[in-house]
């Protein structure tokens, strides 16, 4: 599964979380509670500990028409997700998502 990287006007990079929901390999039918979970917990960010924050951490993602919610996750809170997951393949995209914070590409593929 490839991840996608986005980047905003202002710079910020982000990942969708419905993308890093599907690179983590997670049970379709767990999206909605996991999201919720995933934007409720507490993290270490590089500020300290805390919840994420909206626009700041993450925000929504407008898409009209679609039943499902999707949100931007910022790089550094999608890396503390994938690690908390219960993936497979959690540590390769955490290492790979810190790679791309640190060196400005990411590639990811299968």
């Amino acid at each position: 599964m490839e991840l996608e990287v986005l980047q905003s006007k202002k710079g910020t990079k982000v990942i969708t979380a419905s993308n890093l929901h599907a690179a983590l390999g997670l049970p379709v039918r767990q999206y909605g509670p996991s999201v919720r979970k995933w934007l409720r917990d507490i993290y270490e960010l590089s500020d300290g500990m805390r919840r994420p924050q909206i626009y700041r951490d993450f925000a929504k993602r407008p898409r009209p028409g679609e039943p499902l919610e999707d949100f931007y996750i910022t790089l550094e809170l999608a890396k503390l997700i994938a690690l908390r997951s219960t993936s497979k393949h959690k540590l390769k995209y955490a290492r790979l998502i810190d790679l791309y914070d640190h060196n400005g590409q990411l590639r990811l593929f299968e």
